[in-house]
């Protein structure tokens, strides 16, 4: 079924990218996800495009939707959909937004899209410093992805030891393991960046540059204060949803979200 749904998309020529947690995936940083979340051009031809793939896909309307829109596209809200599937088989759930939080505009990510060769299809899929933008939410869940996200683009960055890419993956670990597997990957340009960062990443860096264990404690409080970095921003995606949640609730009080259930 999400084969078929991948094919409609081409079929009918709409312009958008694989996110989330199926990119997670394909990006090798997760091995689930239960919904496909793609990130769409907002435009009224590319909305039409949409439109006609969904009802060929007999999609209907999931909770909360606005009308599919430039505006609302435009404004950050997500769109929620469900493709009914054959006799015996799940329910796909779709996710669509046509401005993702903390990424700049779609043409700009269309252009360092990557496409992966699946059994799907062959997926346009967001940038990985795009999908690691996306995937700061408010969810404590996510920030371990993110480290193994970091971790797959240093291994894959065409100059993996500039210290714009090693500053970037370094500062897109929120957890111990993922610095580990980070730092080891790449020693001799770690152990050249170290003297230059702060404490304790500096002196945890050189241990682990010279394949030394780090004492318990260090262990310890070096996890502890990866993970508060990521603090900040949970608390800035709260911050970041909250209009467009009331914008939501005020949709739904003057009855101009999609009827539940409807087909597209």
């Amino acid at each position: 079924m999400i084969a078929s749904f991948f094919q409609r998309l081409d079929e009918h020529g709409v312009r958008y990218l694989l996110i989330s947690g199926q990119a997670t995936i394909l990006y090798g940083a997760a091995t689930f996800s239960e919904d496909v979340d793609i990130w769409v051009e907002p435009t009224d031809d590319n909305i039409e495009r949409l439109t006609g793939a969904l009802r060929s896909e007999r999609a209907r309307y999931y909770k909360l939707t606005p009308a599919l829109a430039t505006d609302t596209l435009s404004r950050g809200h997500g769109f929620h959909f469900v493709i009914e599937g054959a006799a015996g088989a799940l329910d796909m759930y779709l996710d669509v937004m046509g401005q993702p939080p903390r990424v700049g505009s779609f043409t700009a990510a269309m252009a360092r899209a990557r496409r992966f060769d699946t059994d799907l299809g062959c997926i346009p899929t967001v940038g990985i410093k795009e999908l690691v933008e996306i995937k700061k939410t408010q969810r404590s869940a996510d920030y371990p992805i993110i480290g193994r996200l970091a971790v797959a683009h240093l291994a894959d960055a065409a100059t993996p030891d500039d210290a714009h890419e090693l500053n970037w993956a370094l500062a897109n670990v929120f957890g111990l393991t993922e610095l580990e597997a980070l730092v080891r990957e790449r020693v001799h340009a770690f152990s050249e960046l170290a003297r230059t960062l702060p404490e304790p990443l500096a002196g945890a860096v050189s241990t682990l540059c010279q394949h030394h264990l780090l004492p318990a404690i260090e262990e310890d409080e070096l996890d502890a204060w990866l993970g508060a970095r990521a603090v900040p921003l949970r608390a800035a995606d709260r911050r970041y949803w909250r209009p467009i949640i009331d914008e939501l609730r005020w949709l739904k009080r003057t009855g101009k979200l999609m009827r539940e259930g409807e087909p597209v």
